[in-house]
């Protein structure tokens, strides 16, 4: 269906950036959307409002289970202009069975539990942060050079039990490599040693858009911190849950993860 209104979409999850006055009929899962409105005023993804930036740009992501369809209504003064349905695009994910571990290495105990609900609340706080810069209409850069070790949305099954779908790219690389940021933003969480990630850095990109660095053996930079793109921000690690040097990078819209991937192609 054709807008009667000029919508920009940037479709990350292709080569090129494309622009088009009409919806795309379908999205793939793990994509990051970045569009400006040229007319109207709100915008609503499934009935739910997405932010508008002065300059009317927005982002929306669609996860790694997403199943669709999605519907943007575009509106002006609370009055529809037009709805729009978006058929999803389902991938085929690296699913690995493994059984026979002893339970230590599938179930963590008492107290390193307590330490990971801890960590995770830091990183939680992190991912609602939702403020006004519009960095993420930008292109994305790889933050590291190595050799892809780890797919997004890849999972494994430790004893029947599944664990979460990796929610990254891990870059395989020498330990103290430089790692850069893949975006202009902000500094929202710097630590130097949480359990899983170990030394994790997460870069506010605006709207919710959010880049994660984890493992790192050096984090360089601290909370509040503007950084441009391609500025370093921390070396090459194998801190945390790790078991040799890699960065591992996730890109997220609040909790939501894409596919990095899809952003550098």
């Amino acid at each position: 269906m054709k807008f009667k209104i000029l919508i920009i979409f940037i479709f990350f999850y292709i080569p090129n950036i494309c622009f088009s006055q009409t919806l795309p009929a379908s999205i793939l899962q793990g994509g990051l959307i970045v569009g400006q409105l040229d007319q109207g005023d709100s915008l609503k993804l499934n009935g739910t409002d997405l932010k508008i930036s002065r300059d009317k740009q927005f982002v929306f992501a669609v996860g790694r289970d997403e199943l669709g369809p999605m519907n943007i209504t575009v509106l002006k003064n609370n009055e529809v202009i037009s709805i729009n349905q978006i058929k999803v695009i389902e991938r085929e994910y690296e699913i690995q069975r493994i059984n026979g571990l002893p339970k230590k290495m599938v179930s963590p105990d008492e107290e390193v539990l307590k330490r990971i609900i801890a960590d995770n609340k830091i990183i939680v706080n992190a991912k609602k942060l939702d403020l006004d810069n519009t960095y993420f209409s930008n292109s994305f850069m790889i933050p590291t050079e190595g050799i892809i070790s780890g797919v997004f949305g890849s999972q494994r099954i430790l004893n029947d039990v599944p664990k979460s779908p990796h929610k990254g790219l891990d870059i395989a690389a020498p330990e103290g490599q430089t790692v850069v940021s893949t975006n202009n933003g902000v500094i929202t969480l710097a630590e130097d040693d949480l359990y899983y990630t170990g030394g994790t850095i997460i870069i506010d990109h605006g709207h919710g858009v959010k880049s994660i660095y984890a493992h790192l053996l050096t984090v360089d930079v601290k909370v509040g911190q503007k950084i441009t793109k391609g500025e370093p921000i921390g070396k090459v690690g194998s801190t945390g849950r790790s078991t040799g040097p890699h960065l591992h990078w996730g890109v997220m819209w609040f909790d939501e993860y894409v596919d990095p991937q899809l952003l550098i192609n």
